[in-house]
């Protein structure tokens, strides 16, 4: 491993943020996980199918469910009929689809029984399968036409000082249903569990396609997150493992099923503060290993925003962490990106920028350093970067302020090896 010092690190200005028209045709709630009841744009979503489902029926912030999971996962269904999505949905939030249609009907750009999307075709690779399922990374908004790459946000009303607090409401969050191609966003009423607003951050998408993340209450620091799966389409998050004591503010799950993440002590925080990281059990949300403080030259790696850390993973398998720099402003501090490696906790390389961008969220696309960021400081635009492009890191406004909150916590979650559009 190389010296700290000697680390590549390369700084990166954004030159002229070019703004993609934003085409908000939704026809109903859309979802890369979950679907089932309103979204946030008075639409109406459904799916169908049996495999994948929650341990139990419990919904409160007691108890915890477990995740049983099938094989041939969809994301869910929209079927578009003269501008409104209609259907019926089936176990818990979160379905698959597997096997052959009912009739072998998978292709006639029709939604037939037992299909979760149906693009015209029977072909693998397009985002509706040959059996009309969902892939994984797409949202499949009207039937008979092709399917998008998406993703998912949250981000969440930020209560103020003093940071790091018991908080005195309870956050609002939303999550965003989002495709790369910036023509498609919808958003979710506010995020609940057992009724009650809670706060999710840390989300990411599962080897089945199913959205999940880390939710807690913002009133009650000390019990800190848990893993829950969540219905971007209703906010509803449904319990799968116990409070850890700890806050989850960094998710993503690799191609071998490994969920790695990054943890801190209370879920908002601007102080210098070490950045640690665990593995967690994406069946149980138990820890497995760490937390860890991540070094760099034998030296923790610290942040000074809590809310500013995410994971995600390169098209190739190398975990990368976002994390800016230690405080306190004035300057503010600058955005970086950690390569690093999981089983030792320590850095390998590091890229520095842009130094306008708080890059809370972060999702890989396409086979190169491309990237979706979401930025909290000032619009809280979502951005598709490029870490291999200095000095201006290509950096395009993909969504200006999707999610209508006052920065607090923020995050980004999608499919590894998220396919980059045409």
């Amino acid at each position: 491993m190389p010296a700290p010092r000697s680390l590549p690190r390369r700084r990166y200005r954004r030159d002229g943020a070019a703004l993609v028209r934003i085409a908000i045709h939704l026809a109903g709630a859309l979802s890369l996980g979950c679907n089932g009841g309103e979204s946030g744009r008075d639409a109406t979503s459904a799916s169908t199918g049996t495999g994948t489902t929650v341990g139990s029926t419990s919904h409160g912030d007691t108890g915890s469910t477990g995740i049983a999971s099938g094989s041939g996962s969809s994301a869910g269904t929209t079927a578009d009929t003269a501008g409104t999505a209609t259907g019926t949905a089936s176990g818990t939030g979160a379905t698959d689809t597997a096997g052959t249609t009912a009739g072998g009907l998978c292709g006639n750009a029709l939604l037939d029984a037992g299909e979760a999307c149906d693009d015209g075709n029977a072909l693998d690779g397009d985002g509706c399968s040959a059996t009309c399922a969902i892939e994984c990374g797409y949202l499949c908004p009207q039937v008979g036409q092709p399917c998008l790459v998406g993703f998912h946000g949250v981000q969440c009303d930020s209560p103020g000082p003093p940071f790091g607090q018991p908080s005195p409401i309870a956050n609002t969050c939303r999550v965003a249903t989002l495709s790369v191609d910036g023509s498609l966003l919808a958003l979710s009423p506010v995020t609940t569990m057992g009724g009650q607003p809670r706060h999710l951050d840390a989300m990411f998408t599962n080897a089945d396609n199913l959205l999940l993340g880390f939710a807690g209450d913002t009133e009650d620091v000390a019990a800190g997150s848990r893993l829950v799966l969540v219905d971007p389409t209703t906010g509803v998050m449904t319990p799968v493992g116990d409070p850890l004591g700890l806050w989850v503010m960094g998710a993503a799950m690799n191609d071998d099923g490994e969920l790695w993440t990054t943890v801190f002590d209370t879920y908002e925080s601007n102080a210098t503060t070490e950045v640690r990281i665990a593995r967690i059990d994406p069946a149980t949300g138990a820890i497995l290993d760490g937390p860890t403080t991540l070094t760099m030259g034998n030296q923790p790696v610290t942040v000074w925003s809590t809310h500013v850390s995410d994971v995600a993973f390169r098209f190739d398998g190398a975990m990368f962490v976002s994390a800016n720099e230690p405080g306190p402003p004035p300057p503010e501090p600058l955005s970086r990106y950690f390569e690093v490696d999981p089983a030792s906790a320590t850095v390998l390389s590091v890229v520095d920028g842009p130094d306008d961008l708080y890059a809370a969220g972060i999702v890989f696309v396409g086979e190169n350093d491309k990237v979706l960021a979401m930025d909290i400081r000032g619009a809280d635009d979502v951005y598709l970067l490029d870490l291999a492009q200095p000095p201006g890191l290509d950096a395009m406004v993909l969504y200006p302020d999707p999610i209508p909150t006052n920065s607090g916590t923020a995050d980004l979650a999608g499919c590894v090896k998220l396919p980059l559009p045409q």
